[in-house]
């Protein structure tokens, strides 16, 4: 009798948009549900950057380093110039961090003055492996343009199976 490997346990990330809090000394307090996510992915050690610092609405990135390292390939190995360009800002901005015992992130000094979250209340949600912090601005902002014409926005989505 052959037996067959487990299939792996899939960890649903968090749903849903959370407060957090960075504090005087740039740490983010990640919401219970975000450092438990960590903990389960075994995944403490983050990459921390913003890769649209010079859009209108820039978010904060946090990614798990396997999902970073994906990008950090695609990037290098077949996005040509455009990649190294995207990667050299993601670097200069960006840094590796490691969670807490106490559940924080220290965030990069430059991107968090450049981004006006020090010492502030943020907003996060997660997508598999990758963190999205949101200044209380930039999240007003996403708000606004979410609920102009929303009801043509539902009406659409549910045209393609939304229940």
């Amino acid at each position: 009798m052959v037996s067959t490997p487990p299939s792996p346990t899939r960890i649903d990330p968090p749903l849903g948009l959370h407060p957090a809090k960075v504090d005087e000394k740039g740490r983010l307090k990640l919401p219970v549900q975000f450092a438990s996510y960590l903990t389960a992915l075994q995944a403490t050690k983050v990459f921390v950057t913003c890769l649209d610092l010079t859009l209108k609405l820039p978010t904060l990135k946090v990614y798990t380093l396997p999902v970073w390292m994906a990008n950090k390939d695609l990037m290098t190995n077949r996005a040509g110039a455009v990649g190294e360009q995207v990667l050299l800002c993601a670097n200069l901005y960006g840094d590796l961090s490691e969670m807490d015992s106490a559940g924080r992130l220290l965030l990069p000094t430059t991107l968090r003055r450049r981004l006006g979250i020090e010492n502030a209340q943020v907003w996060m949600e997660a997508h598999d492996g990758v963190f999205l912090v949101y200044s209380q601005q930039v999240l007003e902002e996403k708000c606004r343009e979410a609920e102009e014409d929303l009801a043509a926005k539902i009406a659409y989505l549910r045209e393609l199976g939304l229940k």
